[in-house]
């Protein structure tokens, strides 16, 4: 059976896209709050049928008619000392296995809270790839733009200076040919 100090010195290997660790401790920190109080309600339950045992044993010494120390109902279901403890011991297996079968609902509840988590940070961690990628591709956009806007601006720059140096040329010639 898994005890509540395992589950609290359980640990787990961290990967890049896994659960969120203080996810996962809160939970189990809540499974080991459950299993201490199933387990408190299990000895308390156990002690119950310690004392139980005793009477009945305390009955059987003394000689006490059961009949005189038992309700009605019960007088009318068990009989006999022997059937009472055989009641008893049917009441703890009773409770032990509605111990087994809250257990059994927290670890499953647990794994559908967990199995739940896994979907949100896998849809969380899709919008974050999807905005990245809007945002890569506005980058991507904005460089094409600037390479054009470059590329423009050097053709155009270009053709001015070779105007200008045209100019120039020309203005030197009419200069030569003046003197």
């Amino acid at each position: 059976m898994l005890s509540a100090e395992e589950i609290v010195n359980k640990q787990f290997k961290t990967k890049r896209d896994g659960y969120d660790p203080d996810d996962v401790d809160d939970f189990l920190d809540e499974v080991v709050k459950e299993l201490r109080r199933i387990q408190i309600e299990n000895d308390g339950l156990n002690q119950k049928i310690l004392a139980a045992e005793s009477r009945v044993a305390e009955l059987q010494r003394s000689g006490s008619p059961l009949a005189a120390t038992l309700p009605t109902s019960a007088t009318a279901e068990t009989g006999t000392s022997g059937q009472l403890l055989q009641l008893a011991r049917k009441l703890h297996d009773q409770h032990i296995q509605e111990g087994y079968a809250e257990r059994d609902r927290i670890i499953e509840e647990g794994k559908n809270q967990v199995t739940r988590m896994l979907a949100e940070a896998e849809l969380r961690q899709r919008n974050e790839i999807n905005v990245l990628d809007q945002q890569r591709i506005a980058v991507e956009r904005e460089i094409e733009r600037l390479k054009s806007f470059e590329k423009e601006y050097r053709q155009h720059l270009q053709k001015h200076l070779e105007k200008q140096l045209a100019d120039l040329a020309n203005s030197g010639q009419e200069s030569a040919n003046a003197f």
